[in-house]
């Protein structure tokens, strides 16, 4: 026992002293990092690696554009403007962005920045996301990427309520869960933008990418740590951490593909620097190229980038007021200037495709119910046709019947065939009667049929007329608009001419004031020239002042030529503006012409369209409304029949209550007057048995009465005395109970009036 109980603590000991080594060492490690010294001995003769200095941390910039928030990993635009979902889609791609697509983690962020932004703002409308809603296919889709949508936020909606041209809302009501709304509604929408994650070397580039979107405007930048990097290899995901909070972000790495020549110099030289240096020769395989092989130009395009669309709506500002500077050089087209044409002309593609697939639908749709009709009046006819054939078969049959002699005994076997027939004609009426319900159930059936497609081309046809509407108020405000601009335009121009005119004229009055000095100079000078030749003495002197004289004439002449040379290179450069500007002026003004042409012809297209659209669907409605007519005149003379079968049975069942109600009468009465005889014996009955007990009672009574008195009689008098003082006191105190009784009831009333007096 004491030898376990020693092993046991030299091992304690043991373990306590490498613990005292183990931390000694790493003491003098960080002592050796904070003073700037190396411990030779502490890592075995080898210097430490924090002596050498501490890595500085690497650090990358997360960029949104102006008017973008970072929420997540993404840039989103909360746009307060009320617009269609269209608008907003195409508003959202102006800016190089797209309507908000949030996955399972970046939804639950945004509902927070939402309900911040709402509670600070006081706003509680819907707010337009990038789901909408494919009818063909039933299901949700996002409109960029045209992908089914893998994480579902949406509320429960009723299953009933169609979703043809509806897109997905965040919705304040439901706490910014999903929800559906009308496509063409007026409402909020959320734009996202891609977070780039750049070095500081590479935050240029983004700025003039986005200046041709947001000129002169600074970006929302996010300072990101990097926390783990392996050096500059870039085949691994980085995790970053923003400054100023504890959220970390990873940034993926980047994929290589087999065509991508843009890192294989660096990777070509980081290799060598891996590999022990050799002489290299130029014959040699891995001798490194010393020109870089050029890289492809990029494509141009001779067209000026587009300003901002003019909308319908009203709602997107525009910058078509503004002159558009004068394009120097083509402008070249980026990869995300052609990657959002091609996504929007997939856009305009899929809305094409959509409008065609509804056409279509409802083509299918009116022959679909065309068939129907004509397969219902073919099946009437047919049963009309069954009906008279079952009738003339039973008048053959009941003629037949009828045709033996009336005055012959039937045999046995004329009488079973005759109850056969009957039978036979009860069948066939049961199966009539079945018919004719079927054919009730089935016309009404129809008829609701029918008044739900009234209803439904009623509601198409009201939507119709509030789009037509909305579109006439569009236009409407689109030529206000632009008469506005072109009033604006030309107080502009006006004021460009007062000012070029007021130019023009403190120019020239400066020329004059210039020409009025040089000939006052020049006077004063040609008064001195005369002056200092009369003073000459000497013609040598004479000849010296007409030669400085030429000279100062030919440098005057000189000065005076530059000068009309350059007044004549201003005019020529102050034409060439102005006729710049004018054809830049005659240019706009030319292209807006064209888009307006163009719009007009499209909304009268639109509105022909329309109103055919209308026609059609009022001739249908006129046709449903005689089928109806024809349908209630039927019903209506089948309600007549089944109203006189009606009277005839209610007469035969009057008649037969009649009867019924006589003798029960007359059962009731034979009834009342044998319950009356007998009512009437017992009664006597009894009187009897009643008077033969009143007596036998009066008598007890009696008896009862004598057997008291002899009792008192036999008491002595003081006996009797106590007696009848006793039977006073009894009665005394049950008045006084009775008194206080009555006393008590009166105070509960009082009590009970005071009560309710106080209420």
């Amino acid at each position: 026992m004491s030898s376990n109980r020693s092993q046991m603590m030299l091992s304690c000991l043991v373990i306590t002293l490498g613990l005292l080594a183990h931390t000694c060492q790493a003491q003098m490690h960080l002592s050796g990092a904070s003073a700037g010294v190396s411990f030779p001995n502490a890592n075995g003769g080898a210097p430490s690696p924090l002596s050498e200095g501490v890595a500085k941390p690497r650090r990358m910039y997360a960029m949104c554009p102006p008017q973008f928030q970072r929420v997540g990993f993404d840039c989103y635009s909360l746009v307060s403007q009320r617009s269609s979902w269209l608008e907003a889609h195409f508003f959202c791609k102006d800016k190089n962005a797209n309507l908000a697509e949030p996955t399972k983690y970046a939804d639950r962020k945004l509902r927070t920045f939402l309900e911040r932004q709402d509670s600070l703002a006081g706003e509680h409308d819907p707010i337009w996301i990038g789901a909408t809603y494919d009818h063909h296919n039933k299901f949700w889709q996002w409109s960029v990427s045209n992908r089914n949508l893998t994480y579902n936020a949406f509320t429960e909606m009723d299953p009933t309520k169609s979703l043809d041209n509806s897109c997905a809302v965040y919705d304040p009501e439901t706490k910014y869960r999903w929800s559906a709304r009308s496509c063409p509604d007026k409402l909020r929408f959320i734009c996202q933008h891609k977070m780039p994650k750049v070095s500081a070397a590479n935050r240029e580039k983004i700025y003039n990418r986005w200046n041709t979107t947001y000129p002169g405007a600074l970006a929302n930048e996010v300072v990101l740590e990097v926390i783990d990097r392996r050096g500059s290899d870039r085949r691994y995901h980085r995790r970053v951490k923003a400054e100023g909070s504890d959220e970390e972000m990873t940034i993926p790495a980047r994929k290589r593909r087999p065509g991508n020549r843009r890192f294989q110099q660096r990777n070509r030289q980081q290799q060598q620097q891996q590999q022990p240096q050799q002489p290299s020769y130029h014959n040699d395989v891995n001798y490194p190229q010393r020109q870089q092989r050029p890289r492809k130009r990029p494509r141009v395009s001779t067209t000026p980038a587009p300003g901002t669309l003019i909308n319908n709506g009203n709602d997107v500002p525009s910058t078509a007021g503004q002159p558009s500077p004068t394009p120097t050089h083509p402008q070249k087209m980026t990869d995300y200037d052609r990657k959002l044409q091609r996504q929007r002309e997939k856009e305009r593609r899929r809305q094409q495709k959509r409008a065609e697939r509804q056409q279509r639908m409802r083509q299918e749709r009116r022959e679909r119910r065309r068939k129907q009709q004509e397969e219902q009046s073919r099946r009437k006819q047919l049963e009309e046709q069954q009906r008279q054939q079952q009738q003339q078969q039973q008048q053959q049959q009941q003629q037949h019947v009828d045709t033996p002699q009336q005055h012959e005994p039937q045999s046995e076997p004329e009488a079973l065939r005759q109850r056969a027939i009957e039978e036979q004609q009860r069948q066939d009426r049961e199966q009539r009667e079945q018919r004719e319900r079927l054919e009730k159930q089935q016309k009404q059936q129809l008829k609701e049929q029918r008044q739900r497609e009234l209803q439904q081309l009623q509601q198409q046809h009201d939507e119709a007329t509030r789009q037509r509407i909305a579109d006439d108020e569009a236009l409407r405000l689109r030529q206000e608009r632009l008469q506005k601009q072109r009033e604006r335009e030309e107080e502009e121009r006006l004021a460009r001419e007062e000012q070029q005119r007021k130019q023009q004229a403190a120019q020239e009055a400066a020329s004059l004031e210039y020409t009025k000095q040089r000939l006052a100079e020049e006077q004063r000078l040609r008064e001195e020239y005369e002056e200092r030749l009369k003073q000459a003495k000497t013609e040598q002197m004479r000849k010296l002042q007409e030669a400085h004289e030429a000279k100062r004439r030919e440098q005057l002449e000189i000065q005076q030529q530059l000068e009309e040379q350059e007044r004549q290179r201003q005019e020529q450069i102050k034409r060439e503006q102005e006729e710049e500007e004018k054809r830049q002026e005659l240019k706009r003004l030319e292209e807006t012409r064209l888009f307006e042409q163009r719009e007009l012809a499209r909304l009268h297209e639109e509105n022909a369209r329309r109103e055919e659209l209308q026609r059609q669907r009022e001739a249908e409605i006129e046709q449903r409304k005689a089928e109806e007519r024809k349908l209630a005149e039927e019903e209506e003379r089948l309600k007549q029949e089944l109203r006189e079968e009606e009277k005839a049975r209610s007469r035969q069942l009057e008649e037969d209550m009649k009867r019924a109600e006589e003798e029960r009468k007359q059962r009731e009465e034979a009834e009342n007057a044998a319950a009356a005889a007998k009512a009437k014996e017992q009664k006597e009955k009894f009187e009897e048995a009643n008077k033969i007990e009143n007596a036998k009672v009066a008598d007890k009574l009696l008896d009862k009465r004598r057997q008291y008195a002899s009792r008192i009689a036999k008491l002595s008098p003081e006996d009797q005395e106590r007696f009848a003082e006793m039977r006073k006191m009894r009665k005394q105190m049950k008045e006084k109970q009775l008194k206080q009784q009555q006393q008590k009831k009166l105070k509960r009333i009082e009590e009970a009036i005071r009560l309710n007096n106080l209420q």
